[in-house]
């Protein structure tokens, strides 16, 4: 890579991510699956969801790939949390709602 260019240490651009709503996961989906989903009381309390990056995902730099990930304006609003109440809420929420303990 030369110098300057994104996904270099040091780089101040980082990962941008993007949130994919149409993706399907087919393996949550499927009759097996829900069924062994409503076995343990899992139906409903579990949920996956899809986000893309714009640049080469690199071992060393996985610190930086998570910070960026929750930091970013695109997972912020739309990544979907559980709470201890059994609702839905997203990242953006939770983050307004967190405490030192």
């Amino acid at each position: 890579m030369a110098a300057g260019e994104p996904g270099e240490p040091g780089d101040q651009g980082g990962y941008g991510f993007r949130f994919l709503p149409q993706k399907t996961f087919a393996s949550l989906s499927s009759q097996e699956s829900t069924g062994r989903l409503r076995q343990w009381s899992m139906l409903g309390r579990i949920q996956a969801q899809a986000f893309g990056f714009d640049q080469v995902f690199r071992a060393y730099r996985k610190d930086d790939f998570v910070m960026a990930f929750f930091k970013d304006p695109n997972v912020i609003p739309n990544l979907k949390l559980l709470s201890d109440s059994g609702q839905w809420i997203t990242l953006g929420f939770a983050i307004g709602r967190l405490r030192k303990i």
